[in-house]
């Protein structure tokens, strides 16, 4: 009999030597291995967005729309309009400790009044909620959403 750690996300049964799904991008750290085909608990539903009230952006002192982020470290991530996430680009001094981060990661953008983030050709990917971005194809962001880049840096949008 074969352990596995099983995702508490989408259910795919990982390697024990996994920390990351390899379908969904879920942190395995905490999971606890069990044995291949044994019965899962149903995968966990779409995940809960915090209740916000308003805009979804915060303003500088120029008046310029603002996306803000929270490192899984803590540390706060402000992002205007047309900004690249990475090693660098905007805020760039977060990332320099995350190798499997590119250069040119992200960008962010603003159009209708809607955040939208899109994966501008990264090494490793660019996760939403779970979701595998294409390159170029922008998707559109909400508080809550959770943005992977890479395996080892994770940011939620507040």
């Amino acid at each position: 009999m074969e352990l596995v750690k099983r995702c508490p996300a989408c259910g795919e049964e990982n390697p024990v030597s996994e920390v990351i799904c390899r379908v969904c991008m879920t942190n395995l750290s905490s999971v606890a291995p069990g044995l291949r085909g044994a019965e899962a608990l149903p995968p966990a539903g779409p995940v809960e967005k915090p209740e916000v009230a308003g805009e979804t952006t915060i303003r500088t002192e120029a008046g310029t729309p603002v996306l803000t982020f929270l490192r899984s470290d803590g540390r706060p991530l402000s992002v205007a309009d047309g900004d690249e996430l990475g090693r660098g680009g905007a805020c760039q001094e977060l990332f320099q400790d995350t190798m499997t981060v590119s250069r040119r990661h992200a960008r962010v953008t603003r159009s209708g009044g809607q955040w939208q983030i899109e994966d501008v050709g990264s090494t490793n990917g660019t996760w939403v909620n779970g979701r595998r971005l294409e390159k170029g194809r922008p998707c559109p962001l909400t508080p809550g959403d959770t943005v992977k880049l890479s395996l080892s840096c994770e940011l939620r949008v507040i």
